[in-house]
């Protein structure tokens, strides 16, 4: 179901202007922000956004979109801090259940492609750049087994408004990924007070929760790979707001009878941020390009080039977020640092994003690593 350059130029203006509102109207002062229902229903029910997971209808994932279209969709979201759970549902949940592949995940597909439930994702540890199961269960571990599970999962994003968390555990020597009603018994979901005003935060705690084996953890490294790569992408669409943002008010700021935009300083400034936008955006061309060639290939050498990718791009997409944001308030001068602005709200995006699934500085010494490596052999 891939889309061509005009389809997709189609796309990403529909997703924009369905998401021009912004978020000011779902924001919470203690980072538990409301979910924009109407604009969730909008881009799942009426553009189909769904399909971008499973095509209706199919019975496997050959049909869906390419983590190209899901890009896309996720840096135009963010380009508006859009408050609904596009990434958390549509990007790592759909991801993980396309690896996982068995029946039970294209059955939750589906439900999500419907949305009938919304899908997040709790990866054991919030701040590393890798996946190793943290929680415990007993039981038996063949796809649709229910087993119960012990222990606890933070910083869930989207957590504390979610129908269903996926999870890796482990169950004696194996792992597998399993699907938790969050309305189970044994589960208590406590919502976190977040840096971000428009993405809510949860700390699931299981005791004795029942769930249901979805199918096995056996490649979860590239589910975790392309989970980078989306998040990578709203980066970019942060970034991409922040500078356009500046750009335009250096046109319109007047000082000593000019623009500010006809100084050197500022100019310099933005020509600068500028490079370190497309720096990022070209690490998630190749990112996004790697992805898709490991689902449609999926082996060692495009597992092992979909890594280097994926750490390439959170890493570079993660510096330019930062910084565009950062640097282009200061460049919107007092008005920029007022609680009315959305200057504020993009830079928290972009901290936060920064640190999710590992920092840059831990994604260079990884992709450095996994290239050294691939040089030794």
């Amino acid at each position: 179901m891939a889309l061509d350059a005009q389809e997709r130029s189609a796309l990403a203006e529909a997703v924009r202007d369905a998401s021009a509102s912004g978020p000011r109207d779902h924001l919470d002062d203690h980072g538990k922000p409301r979910r924009d229902e109407r604009l969730w229903k909008l881009l799942v029910d009426q553009m189909g956004l769904g399909g971008l997971v499973v095509a209706e209808g199919s019975e496997s994932d050959e049909d869906s979109a390419g983590i190209a279209e899901m890009a896309l969709v996720c840096e135009e979201l963010a380009r508006n801090l859009a408050v609904v759970p596009a990434l958390s549902t549509l990007g790592m949940a759909g991801s993980l259940l396309r690896v996982v592949a068995t029946g039970e995940a294209e059955a939750l597909l589906s439900r999500a492609a419907a949305n009938e439930v919304a899908i997040a994702v709790g990866w054991p540890d919030a701040g590393s750049t890798r996946v190793v199961a943290a929680l415990t269960g007993s039981g038996r571990t063949d796809p649709g087994s229910t087993i119960t599970v012990d222990g606890q999962v933070d910083f869930v994003l989207d957590g504390s408004d979610t129908d269903v968390l996926l999870v890796p555990v482990r169950v004696g020597d194996t792992e597998v990924v399993v699907a938790v009603d969050t309305g189970a018994q044994g589960l208590a979901v406590t919502a976190m007070t977040g840096l971000d005003l428009t993405r809510g935060l949860a700390s699931f705690a299981f005791t004795g929760c029942p769930a249901t084996v979805v199918g096995p953890a056996s490649n979860l490294a590239s589910a975790l790979d392309i989970s980078l790569i989306l998040i990578a992408a709203e980066q970019i669409g942060v970034a991409q707001h922040c500078h356009d943002a500046a750009v335009a008010w250096a046109k319109e700021r007047i000082q000593f009878d000019r623009p500010i935009g006809q100084f050197q300083a500022i100019k310099h400034q933005l020509v600068d941020l500028l490079m370190k936008l497309e720096l990022g955006r070209s690490a998630l061309d190749v990112a996004v390009a790697a992805a898709d060639a490991h689902l449609e290939s999926p082996d060692e050498e495009t597992a092992r080039a979909l890594s280097v990718a994926a750490s390439t791009a959170k890493a570079a997409c993660g510096d330019a977020a930062v910084i565009i944001a950062d640097q282009s308030l200061h460049i919107l001068g007092g008005i920029g640092f007022t609680w009315e602005h959305d200057a504020h709200l993009y830079l928290r995006r972009a901290k936060v994003l920064e640190v999710y699934l590992g920092t840059p500085g831990a994604h260079r010494a990884r992709f450095a690593t996994r290239l050294l490596e691939d040089a030794s052999r």
